[in-house]
């Protein structure tokens, strides 16, 4: 992640290009049980929030989610299987293959799907056990949302579990965070999987293996992907659908915020 500007604001942005920025807006803010601003942010927690841009090419089609720079939300739910259903039976989305249960490592227990938005990004449910998989290893800790919000449309849905990205170079972005940014490090995974697969879960015709971690930085979790896949698209500029950014607090409290392209490390 390389830095691209300060920022006067102390909050954290997870900054989005899409085609239509209100219709973005509105979709993700329903599905959380918020309303959306004028401005097509949504507040997803006390000092974070989710803004939406709309892309000058309108018609593009969106990055694979294996591409560097590439950016994907994961909903936390309390009942995986209900909120999947709810988003089955919807029109305007559709599952990405099946309920996947992780079977061993820092995130045994894991239950996850993707599924494709009106506009083709790929958002993700995710349902923690009631003990993760890595409390057993380290005192460090990812945020939790344990309640339901009864106002959210995607049923048992307890916010936002986390912003996605796929780099270049893991170390160096995990190392990046840690000092710049006071994140903490948490969890660390490999996953290899076959081109079957990531065709059913990802609808990507690739296969190869992925280094995973997951920080928190303040009130955000974030997951980190460097995926070993054959070739990778780069990472879109902001002005194009796909393109984003990750407004982050700094360490250092006197020089307030900057603004990180995932992309560009």
């Amino acid at each position: 992640m390389t830095t691209t500007e300060k920022t006067e604001t102390s909050l954290t942005t997870i900054g989005i290009t899409v085609p239509d920025a209100h219709q973005a807006a509105d979709f993700f803010a329903s599905l959380l049980g918020v309303t959306a601003t004028e401005g097509a942010s949504v507040p997803v927690s006390g000092s974070t929030t989710v803004e939406f841009t709309s892309s000058a090419l309108a018609d593009q089609s969106p990055p694979r989610i294996v591409d560097v720079g590439t950016n994907h939300l994961c909903f936390t739910v309390g009942d995986i299987d209900a909120a999947a259903s709810y988003l089955d039976e919807r029109q305007d989305v559709s599952l990405l293959g099946d309920v996947i249960t992780v079977p061993e490592g820092p995130i045994a227990g894991n239950r996850w799907i993707y599924f494709r938005s009106p506009w083709g990004t790929l958002f993700e449910l995710q349902q923690w056990p009631e003990t993760p998989g890595y409390f057993g290893s380290t005192d460090a800790r990812l945020h939790h949302r344990l309640e339901d919000i009864p106002s959210a449309l995607l049923p048992t849905c307890r916010g936002l579990d986390h912003a996605g990205y796929s780099v270049a170079d893991l170390d160096a972005t995990v190392a990046r965070l840690v000092a710049s940014h006071s994140a903490t490090e948490v969890l660390r995974t490999e996953i290899e999987a076959d081109r079957g697969f990531m065709r059913a879960q990802f609808d990507l015709d690739v296969e190869g293996t992925s280094r995973m971690a997951m920080v928190s930085v303040g009130e955000l979790n974030v997951e980190l992907f460097e995926h070993n896949i054959g070739r990778k698209h780069g990472a879109r500029p902001l002005t194009a659908n796909g393109g984003n950014f990750l407004t982050l607090p700094t360490a250092d409290r006197n020089t307030g915020a900057v603004r990180l392209f995932p992309g560009a490390l």
